[in-house]
Formats: C-alpha cells, sequence, structure tokens
C-alpha cells in the first residue's frame, strides 16, 4: 500500500517540470526570485519538489554553489509568528550545514538575535502595546515587557537575553540591516544560489501564510537567494482576501495582484488526465510488485517513447516488451508473477471507470488504491476457506460503485438485503439489462441514469446481480454506515429548504417547494428529497409530504414503498389511507408489493379497500 507523501519514483511523468526548474536556478540573472508550484491539493507537488532537490543534489558541477534547503511551512503553525519562525528556521538549517556555513556559525547567530529582536514586537501587540510602538521600537517594548508582570517578563526573557546589544532604531532600518547582513552571508559563502523550498504552506491558517510570504519577500529576497514555495493558488487567493477584504461590492483583483507582486514565476502543475490517471494507477500497482530498479527502468522507457504523451494505456504485454521477462525473480520483490497479473488486469479494467471521478489527483488514486487493498486483505483474513473466498474482480466493482455515487452504493446494499434469500439482485438485474440493452432508462431507475453509473453497470463483471454481495459489503461496512443520517450531511443551504418544507403546513405550498427542487441547480435536491423520506421513516405523518415526493420524482417510489410496506394497522388511518389511494392510482400493479405488505402486517380488509378503492371521488381531500 501507499502512505500519503512524496514518492521516491517519479510515476506522473514530472520530469519535464523538474527539468525546468532547474535550468532556472542555473541561470544567474534569474535571481533574487520567487518560484510558485501552483498545484491543486494531491496533485503532487511534493513529489516535485523531491525531484527539483534530487537533480541540485546530483548537479556535481555546482557543488557546494547551489544550496538546498527544503522547509515544511506546516511546522511554523505553532508558533505566534510566523515570519520570525520561517527565518530561524532557514537560518539553523544553514548553521547545521556541513559544507559551506558552518564556517559562518558566528555571522548566522548574529542573524538569530536579529530575529529574536523582531520577535519582541509580535510578543508587545499580543501583550497589549500599541503596534506602532511595539514594532518602531523593539527595545522600548522589551523594556515594558521586562518591567511589568513575572509571565511576560519571562516570555520576553525566552526571546531577548538580557545582554543584548541590539542597536534601538525603526524597524525599517532593523529589516534592512538584516538584509544586508544576510546578503553579506551568502556573498562570504561564495555560492550562486540559496534554494529554499516551501512545502505545505496551503495546510496552515490564512494569517500563517501570508505571514510567511511577507517574511520572503521582506528579509529574505536578496541576490542570490531563489524561492520555491509549492502552494495551491486558491488557498493563497482566500487568504489575501481575509487578510485584506473588500471595502466595497467593486473588486480590484487585490489577490491577484498581492501574488503577482510576491511570486515572480508562477508554474501550474495541471491535473491529471483521465488516461493519464489510468496509468498512474496501474504504474502504482507494478510498483508495488516489483524493484525500485525495474520501475525506475519501465518510467525512462515509456517516456523515451512518449507514451504519456500521446494517452497511451500501459498494457502487460507493453511492459514485457520494455523490461523483458517480468517472472523473472530479481525483478519481483513480493508475492508471485501470477498475483501481479490478476490485480494489474482488475485495476486495468477498473480504471476505465473510477478515472473519472478522482478529479485528476494523484492522492485520490492512492486513496481508492489503498481501499480496495485493504478490503482485499480483510477479505483474504476472513474468507479463508476456498469455497467461501472472494472474487478480487467484484470487491474491485464494488469499491468503483462506492466513489462514483454513496448514495447508489448503498442502495445496492440494501437491494443485496432485500433479496438475500433470492437467486439474484432483482433490481440490479433489471437495470443492468436495461442499460446493456441500450434502452431507455425508466423514471423508476432514474437515480442511476448516470454516464459514470452507466459505465460502471457495463463495465465486468457484467451479471453481479445473479452474485451474493453481502460478504463484499460486510467488508465496506465502514462506508455503508448503517445509522448514516442523511440530514446531518446537508449543506447549510440544503438545511434551510429542508427545514423550509417540514414547517410548512399548507399542502399546495411544500408541493410547489418540493417540485421546484428539480428545478434548483445549487443545491442536491436527491438529498433534501432523501432526508425528507428518511424521516418519514419515525413519523408516519409526513406521509403527505412523500406523497408529493412521489407524484412528481419517479426514482425515488421505490425509496417510498419500502417505507409504506412498515405500515401497521393501527397507523392506517382514513386519511393515511387515503393519500395510500392516490399513490395506489399512479400504478396499481407497481403498488401490489405494498398491499401485499399491509396485509401481511394485518390491515384490515376494510382499510384495504380505502386504499385500493378506484372510485375518483375517494377522498378527493386528501389528494394533490
Amino acid at each position: 500500500m501507499w502512505i500519503d507523501r512524496e514518492s521516491e519514483i517519479d510515476l506522473l511523468a514530472y520530469e519535464p517540470f523538474a527539468e525546468l526548474v532547474n535550468d532556472i536556478l542555473l541561470d544567474e540573472k534569474m535571481n533574487p526570485l520567487t518560484i510558485g508550484l501552483f498545484g491543486s491539493w494531491g496533485v503532487g507537488k511534493s513529489t516535485l519538489l523531491k525531484l527539483i532537490q534530487d537533480k541540485i543534489q546530483k548537479n556535481d558541477c555546482k557543488k557546494d554553489k547551489i544550496i538546498c534547503v527544503p522547509l515544511n511551512a506546516w511546522i511554523f503553525e505553532g508558533y505566534d509568528d510566523a515570519k520570525s519562525a520561517l527565518m530561524e528556521s532557514l537560518l539553523c538549517t544553514l548553521k547545521e550545514d556541513k559544507t559551506v556555513f558552518f564556517k559562518f556559525k558566528d555571522s548566522i547567530e548574529k542573524l538569530v538575535k536579529k530575529v529574536d529582536f523582531f520577535r519582541i514586537g509580535s510578543m508587545a501587540v499580543k501583550h497589549g502595546i500599541p503596534l506602532v510602538t511595539g514594532m518602531s521600537n523593539p527595545l522600548g517594548a522589551m523594556a515594558y515587557l521586562t518591567s511589568n508582570k513575572d509571565t511576560i517578563k519571562e516570555d520576553a526573557k525566552k526571546i531577548i537575553k538580557e545582554d543584548s546589544t541590539e542597536d534601538e532604531g525603526s524597524m525599517i532600518n532593523n529589516i534592512r540591516s538584516f538584509r544586508q547582513e544576510f546578503k553579506k552571508l551568502l556573498d562570504e559563502a561564495k555560492i550562486e544560489n540559496l534554494v529554499v523550498m516551501i512545502d505545505d504552506l496551503d495546510r496552515c491558517n490564512p494569517d500563517r501564510i501570508i505571514e510567511t510570504l511577507e517574511a520572503i519577500k521582506l528579509f529574505l529576497s536578496v541576490p542570490k537567494t531563489t524561492f520555491i514555495i509549492a502552494i495551491d493558488d486558491a488557498v493563497v487567493k482566500y487568504s489575501v482576501k481575509r487578510k485584506y477584504p473588500k471595502v466595497d461590492e467593486e473588486d480590484f483583483g487585490i489577490s491577484e495582484n498581492y501574488i503577482e507582486k510576491i511570486i515572480q514565476l508562477p508554474i501550474y502543475i495541471p491535473e491529471l488526465s483521465e488516461s493519464d490517471i489510468t496509468n498512474y494507477l496501474l504504474l502504482l500497482i507494478f510498483e508495488l510488485y516489483f524493484t525500485k530498479g525495474t520501475v525506475q527502468k519501465l518510467m525512462k522507457k515509456l517516456m523515451d517513447n512518449n507514451l504519456f504523451l500521446e494517452g497511451e494505456k500501459i498494457s502487460i504485454n507493453a511492459i514485457n516488451e520494455y523490461i523483458g521477462d517480468l517472472k523473472n525473480e530479481e525483478y519481483l520483490i513480493q508475492d508471485s508473477y501470477d498475483d501481479f497479473e490478476k490485480i494489474f488486469t482488475i485495476i486495468s479494467k477498473t480504471s476505465d471507470v473510477v478515472s473519472c471521478m478522482l478529479k485528476g489527483n494523484p492522492r485520490q488514486a492512492k486513496r481508492f488504491l489503498n481501499t480496495f487493498l485493504i478490503r482485499k486483505k480483510l477479505g483474504d483474513i476472513y474468507y479463508r476457506c476456498k469455497e467461501n473466498n472472494i472474487d478480487y474482480s467484484i470487491l474491485a466493482k464494488l469499491v468503483t460503485m462506492e466513489y462514483i455515487d454513496k448514495d447508489l452504493f448503498r442502495e445496492l446494499y440494501r437491494w443485496s438485503v432485500k433479496n438475500k434469500d433470492t437467486d439474484e439482485i432483482t433490481e440490479l438485474r433489471t437495470i443492468t439489462n436495461i442499460v446493456n440493452e441500450n434502452k431507455e432508462i425508466p423514471d423508476e431507475f432514474k437515480k442511476w441514469n448516470d454516464i459514470r453509473v452507466l459505465k460502471w453497470l457495463k463495465s465486468d463483471p457484467k451479471e453481479l446481480y445473479n452474485k451474493n454481495l453481502l460478504k463484499y459489503f460486510y467488508l465496506s461496512r465502514e462506508s455503508l454506515n448503517i445509522n448514516y443520517n442523511i440530514l446531518d450531511n446537508l449543506t447549510i443551504e440544503e438545511r434551510k429548504i429542508y427545514n423550509e418544507i417540514m414547517r410548512t403546513t399548507h399542502k399546495a405550498v411544500y408541493t410547489r417547494q418540493i417540485k421546484e427542487l428539480k428545478e434548483n441547480n445549487k443545491i442536491k435536491s436527491s438529498k433534501i428529497i432523501l432526508a425528507i423520506i428518511d424521516s418519514f421513516k419515525e413519523n408516519i405523518k409526513l406521509i403527505d409530504k412523500c406523497q408529493a415526493i412521489y407524484l412528481g420524482y419517479e426514482e425515488y417510489r421505490r425509496d417510498i414503498k419500502d417505507v409504506l410496506k412498515k405500515i401497521t394497522k393501527i397507523e392506517a388511518t382514513p386519511l393515511v389511507c387515503g393519500v395510500l389511494n392516490n399513490m395506489y392510482r399512479v400504478d396499481n400493479e407497481a403498488f401490489a408489493e405494498v398491499i401485499k405488505q399491509l396485509k401481511a402486517n394485518n390491515v384490515s380488509d376494510e382499510q384495504l379497500s380505502i386504499i385500493t378503492k378506484e372510485d375518483k371521488d375517494v377522498n378527493r381531500s386528501t389528494r394533490i
């Protein structure tokens, strides 16, 4: 399986990006410079940083000339002052350097003391001294702090030693002095470029993000420095807007302008295409079974043959052609070649369906495979007996549905439970046959009329409906969450609409509200409808509202009928019977299963006669 960290092998074909950045770092005219590696969460920014670092370190002709310092911004999250934390972390890393900067420990220590000096201004503000006083005259602030409460005094002493000889002056002069001495340090070290790579900045809160960017701009961006910041630019924009909100409705593009001031060279890492994600899934499986050298050899062959550029899908035949006999024990690191071939083939088929759901995101791809492999290992443990073992292709198909639509995944589970004493899952067989015969999807199965779901239904193994799926669902209990509360998962806007419908007592009003759900593109109407049906399970009085759904949304009739089957003789009041009659009239043949179950619930013949009455005038007041 795979853990959530940068990969040691470039399975994403990011080598061209690393080479581009390396060329920029070698160009003396291009510093000082701040590079932004922009990409969404999980796109592989950390992996790219690692590739860049490896290129720098392998460049023998620039050894001791280009120094690379990787920093993780997340470690600054607990500090009062992120600016100072960043500078101090960088300086301490340089002080520990064994190649170049070990000769300049005294100079570095002096800069560290200046950083301590800057932190006083932030502490002054924390303890109530006006911002101008604290930042323009840190020594005055320190004198105030150390002369007051013992706790404040101790805090101040932790930052600046009492024998500090730092000259008093304005913050501007102090910044200028720090920059000059930092530049002097780099000159004396005779390096060509100090490359500082900052990762995980988008995991920090907005204030920390802005403070870190400002520290780079104000203090550290001097000649012979290059900062590479890996971050989601959407997070930066949000942070800027939080820090500098609009004064009116006019949008002056402050977030874009701010980013342009800080980051001179943006490099955008694109999301992977569906074919890229498909190949990435297959390469991850290959990495699981073969040695690091074998994987690297394969990647080089794939790059040399432009497979990624042409969007071709990796196959076992192609791998054998590039690598040689994959059954060679020198290549394999675990299990047998047969196990690899089986899992590779399963994921190859599954990837065609699931790749569109992984949003071009390598991290999501790893999580999908981890989910599958965890379930596979659990299945191997639970079902050791050969006569009760699991089919990995069925398992992979169900995990895929879980990623496509969790609501349909849970519905498939309910169908499996309902048909557990039969030879097949009736509903799944019906929709599968309709799709495979390219027939029009009836409204009853409208929820399944999604291009991704239809592709899933057509994928192998096709005849899933005649399999015992309950043992596979047992391995997925945490996702099924039998006690799952739909209401708890509504957004604020969805909950607002749900509450309005539930509070409304006028039939015409809530009927209109329910009808308008399908026209509202800002919310997921299915969640609200399912929440109403879910509430109906606990409150028979909501039957009128479910009637509105039953008449207006054919795809939810099966869900409502499953609840209606639980109505008892006591609950079947004349009003309830009248509403049931309205539903019965829509399609009395489809309603027969409800009538059959109501009889089993001891609902009387008199009550059933009201429910099944054909007279159009029956209980007109209850009809919508």
